[in-house]
């Protein structure tokens, strides 16, 4: 599974573009649609980092609307918002709008659902976003700096983002790793 995709499918958005970890760029620039794409992942990357604590996976997991959910993810929604307008030359309310909508989205998304209304929720919450860091980072435009908006550096840093065989052995047992408290 593939949230990312998944999400950009369902809200009818353009493909989504990797993100060259070494140049920082899409890899195909023609078709990157930078609005979209930095609200859809910088929604999951929010989500992720709001999920690693048992407490911040119940909270975010009990949340049925995408105003709620989105001033759960981020503590200072303006300063992430002014961040990826000020990155796509785009206003603030637009942005914003953006925002609810990739929100709004992923709360439809069936496997979302399942997860978050498991017995066990809040951990089935989170173990469903580790599996997805890799995905997530692939396509977090470096530009956007989120990763310092929501204190992980490890968004930032480029080893994270890298394809290939053994890059992607790395990244299952990180992955592995990661789901432990």
């Amino acid at each position: 599974m593939n949230i990312p995709e998944q999400l950009q499918q369902k809200l009818n958005y353009p493909p989504l573009q990797v993100i060259d970890a070494n140049t920082g760029l899409p890899e195909n620039e023609a078709e990157f649609d930078e609005l979209r794409q930095s609200a859809l992942i910088t929604f999951l990357a929010g989500l992720y980092k709001a999920t690693r604590t048992k407490e911040g996976a119940f909270l975010i997991s009990s949340k049925d609307t995408a105003t709620a959910l989105l001033s759960s993810i981020f503590i200072n929604q303006n300063a992430i918002t002014e961040q990826i307008a000020s990155n796509t030359n785009q206003t603030s309310d637009i942005v914003k709008m953006k925002l609810e909508e990739v929100a709004t989205g992923f709360l439809s998304i069936d496997e979302y659902k399942t997860n978050a209304t498991a017995t066990n929720e809040d951990e089935n919450f989170k173990t469903l976003l580790t599996s997805q860091r890799h995905e997530i980072l692939r396509y977090l435009p470096g530009k956007l700096k989120i990763g310092d908006l929501l204190n992980d550096e490890s968004l930032e840093d480029n080893t994270n983002k890298m394809e290939g065989p053994v890059s992607s052995l790395m990244h299952k047992i990180e992955n592995a790793f990661s789901s432990a408290d």
